[in-house]
């Protein structure tokens, strides 16, 4: 996950940390500790996200999954076709 990216994101869709985490029901400090260690987001909380700040999918999978990751899944779904 990249913590800065999610952070940008909201200051422009014009929130705060606080605002979203009310906004996907979890504590600020809960949201705040998410960040911290960033692997902990849960898919509920990542999808709550994603409509609260109006983030397209591929968006999403920038900010929550490494890019190996995303190279890994492209090739994968590239030898599927």
């Amino acid at each position: 996950m990249k913590p800065n990216e999610l952070r940008a994101e909201i200051v422009r869709r014009g929130t705060t940390i606080s605002e979203l985490a009310d906004r996907i029901g979890i504590s600020k400090e809960t949201f705040w500790r998410r960040l911290k260690d960033p692997g902990n987001f849960t898919v509920s909380e990542i999808l709550a996200i994603k409509e609260a700040l109006g983030l397209d999918s591929e968006r999403v999978f920038s900010i929550f999954f490494s890019d190996s990751f995303l190279e890994e899944t492209k090739t994968k779904a590239g030898s599927r076709s």
